[in-house]
């Protein structure tokens, strides 16, 4: 159900890793040790690792919207937050819309919601507040799919997630440079961070195909 994604997260992965082993060649060599390109190297490993964070909570989302949308159910057999998704479009009718249709809008919105047709399903849509993926969208993420467990896995601290978000994008939208990015940090300390957002990533992808396979999407009483 999720393989290919889970192959092109492991694909994002070894991105990091790659990039890590570099770094370590780098670091093994005495003439780079205090070298530019070695600390600008370690300051990219932000860039790669939010990039697999990334992916992988845009994918895996859009992955179990797909599966739900393969097996659609009326509206109100979903549990709660999840229509918060599944009607996005008639919520966004209902916000854009004219004052002259307000009302028309709202009918429209509560005659999907109890209607007996199957539910239109959009794979495009994800919970969050559009800004970069940091602890508070995986919370958005966890609450909205109605998720078990905690949002983060045993060792990883929503510290990370703002770190290596802030990072990335002071990097990649020039307000720090990966060199001085790069030369506060130890190779042994980027490893760490790399194996953290790995298990992040993995335990994002499991909760979600638990979640499918256990059908948590639907109410008890249409379970």
């Amino acid at each position: 159900m999720f393989s290919g994604t889970e192959q092109e997260i492991r694909d994002r992965i070894r991105q990091s890793k790659d990039l890590l082993e570099l770094v370590k060649t780098l670091e093994s060599q005495e003439k780079y040790i205090d070298s530019e390109i070695f600390k600008i190297q370690k300051g990219f490993i932000f860039v790669s690792l939010y990039s697999s964070l990334e992916f992988t909570l845009v994918s895996v989302v859009g992955r179990y919207l797909e599966l739900l949308k393969q097996q659609p159910k009326k509206p109100m057999e979903y549990r709660k937050y999840l229509l918060c998704t599944i009607l996005n479009a008639n919520l966004s009718s209902v916000r854009d819309c004219s004052k002259k249709n307000l009302w028309s809008r709202k009918a429209d919105l509560f005659d999907s919601l109890f209607s007996d047709e199957e539910a239109l399903i959009d794979e495009s849509i994800i919970p969050t507040d559009g800004i970069n993926i940091s602890h508070k969208q995986v919370q958005d993420v966890w609450k909205f799919f109605h998720l078990s467990g905690d949002p983060l896995p045993t060792g990883v601290d929503g510290l990370l997630l703002n770190e290596i978000k802030e990072h990335r994008n002071g990097i990649a939208h020039g307000r720090k440079k990966a060199l001085d990015v790069g030369a506060r940090y130890t190779t042994n300390t980027l490893m760490e961070k790399e194996r953290a957002v790995e298990g992040l990533c993995f335990h994002i992808l499991e909760t979600f195909k638990s979640s499918f396979e256990n059908k948590e999407y639907l109410k008890v009483s249409a379970a």
